[in-house]
């Protein structure tokens, strides 16, 4: 116990930093064993305390290396919490902990998901996602040999892109992550995925091949047929509209089942046939919203017919070639709801006249029947219908993780000009993702399904401060310690079996004169 007799005019604060987000992330990268994968990769204690600073970061403050330096040095109390002091890191050094990383990225990775696997498996057979992304450069990057130009997922075809593959499991834990150019085609990457599920990760894979599942983007005839020949199972929604192979099953529901919730129903019928479980599959929630995009479509699709047309009542579209390429752009604009209709040109010689346009009435009535409607193939014929589906809709773990690294985890956009930088921005958010991950299954598994992002604001107000006095004798001190948790502070620290706070430090300044 400390007593002194302080004058209370000169009590102030100062150096406030933030605290409780920190304290999470610390807890999650200690409950990974992060550190010991580190050191096994050769990392020194710096370059260990460096890599915990630089990806707890992007778990908090997401941005460019600049950034991150700014928020180590200037806004978080993390420094004051690592066994190694980096008050003085400079800017460079936040670069070379990138390059560094990346250096040893297989090694780590498969050393993080082996203690995630050790930790959180529940010895349910395995179930790995697969699925592509792409992000965009701020900048045009012309040294870059990932930049390049794509379709983007993000509507952002105004820049360079760069894609990444991820493999998660069930549970949503990155299995391995790959980067790609951005304008790689994406049933090209399953092959090499393949590979190296097979020859860098052994350790990974059980006697039994995991099940892979993958969207339709992936889901090629070629890529089902790469998938029996290496004897992998898996689930898909094929690529192709098979929908259209079963129009008779889906104009009558009398021999489908009914899961899903109250409020968004799912009808399904399994059907067994080569060897294959195909699972027929309607939601009215998903038919509402592609009506809704057809009409949209179709909407804009007749606007710009009637357009074409009145300039060819005008004559100042009249050339006939020049009014059917017209009519190609806007094909090529709206090819989904193009092909329900025919369009003619009354012409005189060279010249059209007038334009016309009449609905396909059977196609556009199997559409309407179809909408909705999705197959699902599965090598898993031991399953039931309800079974298959439920394994199918893990994908959303995949497109969570991918949502969650685009809009919580700064993967976006990247400002780095540099190849290598690129790949060790990406794999950094990749390694907070991990982090994310096991703190939000750790909540979920008791009850509290907040996203990180709603975390991190309820504990931003938990911080550590320096408290400064003055005693009866004119000595000034000053007080660093940390603020006492709130009630829904504690509430998450209990959850996650966060027990201590950064220990207060007292420090005697100077003596007023």
């Amino acid at each position: 116990q400390q007593l002194m007799t302080v004058d209370v005019s000169t009590l102030a604060t100062s150096h406030h930093r933030s605290l409780g987000p920190e304290l999470v992330a610390q807890k999650a990268w200690e409950q990974l064993n992060m550190n010991q994968i580190l050191s096994k990769c050769g990392f020194s204690p710096k370059e260990q305390a460096l890599t915990e600073a630089v990806v707890a970061a992007r778990l908090i403050n997401p941005g460019s290396d600049l950034g991150t330096w700014r928020w180590l040095t200037q806004r978080t109390s993390l420094t004051e919490m690592l066994s190694v002091n980096l008050a003085d890191i400079g800017k460079d050094a936040i670069y070379e902990i990138a390059d560094r990383l990346l250096l040893s990225k297989l090694q780590i990775e498969t050393a993080l998901y082996e203690e995630e696997k050790r930790q959180f498996a529940k010895g349910e057979p395995s179930v790995y996602l697969y699925d592509l992304t792409n992000t965009y450069f701020a900048g045009q990057c012309n040294n870059n040999d990932l930049a390049k130009r794509g379709k983007s997922k993000e509507k952002r075809s105004d820049c360079p892109l760069v894609a990444l593959a991820l493999v998660v499991d069930q549970q949503g834990f990155p299995v391995f992550s790959q980067i790609y150019k951005g304008n790689q085609s994406e049933p090209e990457t399953l092959e090499p995925i393949l590979k190296r599920l097979e020859q860098d990760t052994p350790p990974l894979l059980a006697p039994i091949k995991p099940t892979l599942i993958m969207d339709r983007g992936i889901a090629t005839k070629g890529n089902l047929a790469l998938l029996k020949e290496k004897g992998y199972p898996y689930t898909v929604i094929e690529r192709r509209q098979a929908e259209r192979d079963f129009t008779k099953e889906f104009m009558s529901l009398d021999s489908f089942s009914r899961i899903g919730t109250e409020a968004e129903p799912i009808y399904v019928k399994k059907i067994v046939e080569e060897g294959l479980s195909k699972v027929l599959c309607l939601s009215y929630q998903r038919r509402d919203k592609e009506a809704g995009s057809d009409r949209s479509k179709e909407g804009r699709f007749i606007e710009e017919l009637e357009s074409a047309a009145r300039s060819v009542a005008k004559g100042s579209l009249k050339r006939k070639e020049k009014v059917w390429q017209r009519i190609g752009r806007i094909h090529e604009k709206y090819p989904s709801v193009a092909k329900y209709y025919t369009i003619t040109a009354k012409e005189d010689g060279n010249d059209a006249l007038s334009l016309e346009w009449s609905l396909k009435e059977e196609i556009r009535s199997t559409r309407e029947i179809l909408t909705g409607c999705y197959v699902i193939e599965s090598t898993h014929q031991e399953l039931t219908v309800a079974e298959i589906w439920q394994m199918y809709m893990t994908i959303l773990q995949v497109e969570s993780a991918f949502r969650t690294l685009k809009s919580d985890l700064g993967l976006r956009p990247i400002h780095h000009q540099n190849e290598l930088r690129t790949e060790g921005h990406l794999f950094i958010s990749v390694l907070a993702y991990h982090l994310l991950n096991a703190i939000e299954l750790q909540l979920r598994k008791l009850g509290d399904t907040r996203r990180w992002s709603t975390i991190k604001t309820v504990l931003s107000t938990h911080q550590r401060s320096t408290v400064i006095l003055t005693d009866s004798l004119g000595k000034i001190h000053h007080i660093r310690l940390s603020g006492t948790p709130e009630a829904a502070h504690q509430d998450i620290y209990h959850k996650l079996d966060i027990k201590q706070l950064p220990r207060k430090q007292i420090s005697y300044v100077a003596t007023r004169l």
